[in-house]
């Protein structure tokens, strides 16, 4: 990856969910549908008003991206961290195979929220909790997430709910940026989940 965009110049955050499924309309009016895989998020940037210098170093960052090719880390603002009382290290208690919609893990106290974000720390993917979930660092807990797993998961493996980091890349090959009549600069961008 190519470094860490610091979220300080944005006054808003756009995420969504991004879905395949492939559907079918019979001449009765039946429709089938038949998920395809492959769900990732975009995550659209607004900035405030920044000065030339804050412009000067966020362009420069974008810029050395070398449009759509080197991929980078960025936490939302915002929504990058849990929203319930979660504490502590929660770590899964087993191992889980790609394509399960839950895990159980242990090791963290407090509650995390259906709509947190949460990672797991043996691949780069970004899940969203699915089920509030109480936690009491002693007994397993059980993680409903969307998507799916897109990579198997051990019981080594750590949970991350705080700070979550999208791996990402610029959707457009070319950035632009504005300049205002008050001397202050703006710009809008979207980036693409890279898995």
């Amino acid at each position: 990856m190519s470094g860490t965009l610091s979220t300080n110049y944005f006054a808003s955050a756009e995420i969504a969910n991004n879905t395949t499924t492939r559907i079918t309309t019979t001449i009765a009016n039946r429709m089938l549908r038949r998920d395809i895989g492959g769900q990732f998020w975009t995550i659209k940037l607004n900035s405030t008003s920044l000065s030339q210098a804050d412009m000067s170093e966020l362009y420069a960052f974008l810029v050395a991206q070398n449009g759509q090719y080197e991929a980078f880390a960025v936490v939302p603002p915002i929504h990058g961290n849990a929203r319930g009382t979660a504490s502590g290290t929660s770590t899964v208690t087993q191992t889980y195979a790609a394509g399960l919609k839950a895990v159980r893990a242990n090791g963290a106290s407090g509650t995390l929220l259906k709509g947190d974000f949460i990672s797991f720390s043996n691949h780069d993917k970004v899940y969203m909790i699915t089920e509030d979930v109480n936690m009491d660092a002693s007994s397993e807990d059980t993680i409903h997430i969307f998507p799916n797993l897109v990579t198997a998961v051990t019981n080594a493996t750590t949970i991350t709910y705080d700070n979550v980091a999208f791996k990402v890349m610029l959707t457009d090959g070319n950035t632009n940026f504005k300049t205002q009549t008050d001397g202050t600069y703006k710009i809008s961008f979207q980036l693409r989940e890279d898995i």
